[in-house]
């Protein structure tokens, strides 16, 4: 029994006084729901689940479980897929950030939204509806249930993140809760009696929080930049015979600084991404696509050409890259998108537009993608890297790969590839997709009619250690070519990747925060115990 379940600890008491009993978790079904991210499963039950409703409930909740002894974990919108939150021992308390959604402040004279963790990237996305503003980074593609919080704490990247990097760039500064319960400001925020507008103005402190994965706190509130929305926008979309020659095509393309955004995918991933196959949503896509059009008829006209095209154009080509380009003006448009489409028929050949314009008709919807088609399982793997090493990383992925073919048909995991370019970085992310069962994150994230079909499918647990196997070997292919993982928490390396002078810094800032270790023990290597097993 742990000391939480314990009645003669009094500490479930002393939460549920604090916080009140709603926001107090402990039953089995709870339990064993927080114990599974996407991928991993089954893991180790925390005791009990907090949801605050208030960063000083949060604060309250973490000191009385720091002082009685226990680990807290931090969770956001549950779309980790790399143990980010899962706890490493038992009798941890998860704190769930989800209840943190308000939007605190949003400044347009100053240019800066200050939002609570816990609000989803839809939610501030709606909060600047009208405001002619936007976060330069405003999203991953899983941003209706995805956080801010989630995202700061193992880096993102998607809308916008093309020209203007990951999220971790947008942000002035954060207020987190520290192990003991303390509350701490980075930025100009905290200091006293100053607005929340830069995050200069001595160390940047701000900087330790991000892609921490909850290690040195827990996130309560950000402080993000904002941006005029660019009043011009352009789709195109180009196919390829290779990814080698798609991959020179986004390298020669992203010092232009255009492109906002934008992903290249192979025939593999049109045929088992249910995201891809879901475009061509029927009417409901058709009217989005009417509505961003620029003007009503303008609208109808792309609607009729995106129904006329669908999707099976896709399966003509090995390759295709999807780009949505930003401008200023139109005069700016026609010269950026020259400058691609120059780029992009150099190396492939110019295709029907039509997935960057419904990706932007409606950038926040369900993450179907966390699924296949056909409801198969489906996680992913990635790494950055410099641009100037894009081609030879390919290359070394596809070599890597056709050694393991054999494996993959042997146990039934189908291989697919996404790339991306983030400001200066070059991102590769292939996926695997297999069949096993469905679990309570994907019905509740997704809904019991979407995953009916597939509910009663049994446990596939030696495909799903041989998905982890393939993802630990190219983890360290990654690491091997000079790659950079964000989202580290407990899977990716990262500890024995660290020069030893870099690793004690980091070992002694942890120290200082969070001296017991008891703040999501085992992210990124740090007060690590035993790993979790598949």
């Amino acid at each position: 029994m742990t000391l939480l379940a314990d009645p003669a600890s009094g500490l479930l008491d002393r939460l549920h006084g604090a916080l009140g009993a709603e926001a107090v978790l402990a039953d089995e079904k709870s339990r064993r729901y927080y114990a599974n991210d996407i991928f991993w499963q089954p893991g180790i039950e925390p005791a009990a689940i907090l949801l605050p409703r208030t960063r000083e409930e949060a604060a309250t909740g973490i000191r009385l479980a720091t002082e009685a002894g226990l680990s807290v974990v931090p969770r956001g919108g549950g779309m980790s897929y790399t143990k980010g939150y899962l706890p490493d021992r038992a009798g941890a308390v998860v704190i769930d950030a989800r209840r943190l959604n308000r939007i605190v402040e949003v400044n347009a004279a100053d240019l800066y939204i200050t939002v609570e963790t816990g609000c989803t990237w839809e939610q501030v996305a709606a909060a600047l509806e009208g405001t002619g503003l936007r976060t330069a980074y405003w999203g991953p593609l899983s941003g209706h249930v995805a956080t801010v919080g989630g995202a700061l704490s193992q880096n993102s990247a998607f809308f916008g993140s093309a020209a203007h990097g990951t999220v971790a760039e947008a942000v002035l500064g954060v207020t987190v809760v520290l192990a003991d319960g303390s509350l701490v400001t980075t930025g100009s925020g905290g200091r006293i009696g100053t607005k929340p507008f830069t995050r200069e103005g001595g160390p940047d402190l701000t900087g330790l929080f991000l892609g921490d994965n909850g290690a040195l706190g827990f996130k309560v509130a950000a402080t993000l930049r904002l941006m005029r929305r660019p009043e011009a926008v352009g789709f195109v979309s180009f196919g390829f015979r290779s990814i080698r020659d798609m991959a020179a095509a986004q390298v020669e393309m992203a010092p232009l600084k255009v492109v906002a955004e934008g992903f290249g995918i192979d025939r593999t991933k049109v045929e088992h991404s249910a995201s891809v196959n879901k475009l061509m949503d029927g009417v409901r896509t058709l009217g989005q696509v009417a509505r961003a059009g620029s003007g009503l008829v303008a609208g109808l006209k792309d609607a009729v050409q995106v129904a006329a095209a669908g999707t099976a154009f896709l399966k003509e080509h090995a390759f295709t890259l999807h780009l949505v380009v930003e401008a200023r003006n139109a005069a700016e448009l026609d010269t950026s998108m020259a400058a691609v489409r120059e780029i992009g028929r150099r190396h492939g050949s110019e295709i029907e537009n039509t997935v960057p314009k419904v990706m932007r008709s409606k950038p926040f919807g369900p993450p179907r993608g966390m699924l296949g088609r056909d409801g198969e399982r489906w996680v992913p793997i990635h790494a950055v890297f410099p641009l100037s090493a894009a081609l030879e990383v390919c290359d070394a992925n596809d070599a890597f790969y056709a050694t393991r073919r054999d494996f993959m048909a042997r146990h039934g995991i189908v291989y697919s590839v996404m790339t991306m370019t983030v400001g200066t970085e070059f991102f590769l992310e292939p996926a695997f997709y297999w069949q096993d069962e469905i679990t309570d994150l994907h019905a509740r994230t997704l809904g019991e009619d979407v995953v009916r079909p597939w509910r009663g499918r049994p446990a596939n647990e030696t495909t799903r250690a041989a998905v982890a196997e393939l993802r630990r070997a190219t983890q360290e292919l990654y690491a091997g070519l000079g790659g950079v993982s964000w989202q580290a928490a407990r899977d990716y390396p990262f500890r024995e990747v660290l020069q030893p002078p870099t690793l004690a810094l980091l070992e002694s800032v942890k120290r200082a925060l969070d001296p017991r270790g008891l703040m999501n023990p085992g992210a990124l290597g740090l007060a690590a115990t035993p790993t979790l097993t598949a």
